[in-house]
């Protein structure tokens, strides 16, 4: 059976379900259907067509019975929605990869192991692309010259990783949001021609999402309020395609106190 590339496997560990089917209700419960088993059942794809990429049912248990135990297809499980991937559904019915083989049979980890990247590595290394940098991240020193319409060698944007939550005091708006950076950018002077204490000439507040993951509902509120503050401090929304990243990866592991350096 073809291995399920990383976009197929949906962040989230799977729902535990008995064999009776049995799960507690929760209504109503919508489900994605994912690539994975759509491919994997035709009855899943003709839903998929039929209806949507989203079904609703009147309980999990409902879900359960129609969607995994009444299609011959084995490997189809839900998915819990990741925190880092929130969808405005309860579940995702994917068809699971095939296991990877166990430490035992892998040989020995000096001579290179196989890997299956997955999604959660994927959206690491999409916000990586611009962690990777404590100073001007190429992308969004290009994007804040032809902003603020200047050459991009007249500014240093700062990056910072870690900003502080957005929200929480604000009565009209529920929950908070957690921006993945703050890119500040200064005008290099004179005085500070290296631009690293120069004035501050706008303020962004980033969310980094890879394909097409979406926001709840009150990061959208949190984000759109923001925006609406004044020039100097914009929110954006960053989204990295990464269809083209590799699907698995090779590497070794050696015991230097066993192995040494050599190699």
């Amino acid at each position: 059976m073809e291995t399920m590339s990383w976009e197929e496997q949906w962040p989230g560990e799977p729902y535990q379900v008995a064999e009776s089917g049995r799960v507690p209700d929760a209504s109503p419960f919508r489900v994605a259907l994912k690539r994975s088993a759509c491919e994997a059942a035709a009855e899943i794809e003709t839903l998929r067509q039929t209806v949507g990429e989203v079904v609703s049912y009147e309980s999990r248990a409902d879900a359960v019975t129609k969607l995994v135990h009444a299609v011959d297809c084995p490997g189809l499980r839900f998915q819990q929605p990741a925190p880092n991937d929130p969808a405005d559904v309860d579940a995702y019915l994917v068809k699971l990869r095939e296991p990877e083989p166990t430490p035992e049979s892998r040989g020995d980890p000096a001579t290179g192991w196989t890997f299956d990247a997955r999604a959660q590595q994927v959206g690491a290394l999409a916000e990586a692309l611009f962690g990777a940098y404590r100073w001007d991240p190429p992308p969004i020193l290009a994007y804040a010259a032809r902003d603020l319409e200047v050459d991009p060698d007249e500014i240093r944007v700062e990056v910072d990783d870690e900003p502080a939550r957005v929200g929480g005091l604000d009565p009209e708006v529920e929950g908070q949001w957690h921006p993945d950076f703050s890119f500040v950018v200064r005008r290099r002077t004179a005085s500070d021609p290296s631009g690293y204490e120069g004035p501050v000439l706008r303020r962004y507040l980033a969310e980094v999402k890879h394909g097409s993951t979406s926001f709840e509902r009150h990061q959208r509120d949190r984000m759109e309020r923001l925006a609406e503050r004044g020039p100097r401090l914009d929110v954006l929304v960053i989204r990295v395609d990464l269809s083209g990243a590799p699907q698995s990866y090779d590497l070794t592991i050696r015991s230097v106190a066993r192995d040494g350096l050599s190699g």
